[in-house]
């Protein structure tokens, strides 16, 4: 009996390490291995910061159009109308102007034919202050600002010069031409016709939404390209 008792207690035992190696056994089924996410957009789109771009955008506009006033208000330069509100508006016209983008004058039936749309920068004779300069305010402060963006990319620029420069061009030239395109419900003056009648006067829509982006999308690429290579060469000297 004792050989009986004993070989039911070795069978229990047996009976125990067999249910212990069954629980303490890992499990057989594998974990799926994690696929790479798909993205529509390439990642030098997705991390540029497009609304720092725009804002950068909007100041620098805001910045010429005090560059434009102050010509006129401690300057040279004269704006013949009685009204301050009307002698804002005209500066305004005059940075569209500095722009190649005309102003357009319509009135309240059909559209002045002639000298409808024009830009008073063109030919001007006698100015105390040569249109050149006018021309230049948006091209010197777009190469300033689109270098200047460049410098504070650091490490978040991309590898490549020409699609740095692309996208700073891009990003500057969205929200400029954006803050030009609100501009123009803003400058809107009330003229009068010498034969009787009121018109209209703003910027040319079209030829905004054409040169206000190309404009920052050539020169502000350009500095930012200046910039990018200023970097390489600085780093590798």
């Amino acid at each position: 009996m004792t050989e009986h008792g004993t070989d039911e207690a070795g069978d229990d035992r047996a009976g125990t390490s067999v249910d212990e190696s069954l629980v303490d056994e890992p499990p057989t089924a594998t974990a799926e291995q994690p696929q790479p996410e798909s993205h529509l957009l390439a990642e030098s789109l997705r991390t540029f910061p497009w609304l720092r771009a725009a804002g950068v955008a909007a100041g620098t506009l805001a910045v010429e159009y005090l560059l434009v006033a102050l010509l006129f208000l401690v300057g040279p330069s004269a704006v013949d109308l009685p009204e301050l509100s009307d002698r804002l508006v005209q500066y305004g016209f005059i940075l569209y102007n500095a722009h190649h983008v005309p102003t357009l004058v319509t009135a309240s039936d059909a559209e002045v034919y002639g000298s409808a749309a024009r830009n008073v920068l063109y030919g001007a004779q006698g100015a105390s202050v040569p249109p050149i300069v006018y021309f230049l305010i948006p091209i010197v402060a777009l190469l300033v600002v689109g270098a200047l963006f460049e410098r504070y990319r650091g490490d978040a620029r991309s590898d490549s010069l020409l699609e740095e420069a692309a996208l700073v061009g891009t990003g500057i030239g969205f929200g400029y031409v954006a803050t030009g395109f609100a501009g123009s419900f803003v400058f809107v003056r009330t003229v009068m016709f010498d034969g009787g009648g009121e018109g209209q006067a703003a910027p040319a829509v079209l030829w905004l939404l054409i040169l206000m982006f190309f404009l920052p999308l050539l020169f502000a690429s350009l500095g930012a390209a200046a910039r990018y290579r200023y970097t390489d060469w600085a780093s590798g000297a």
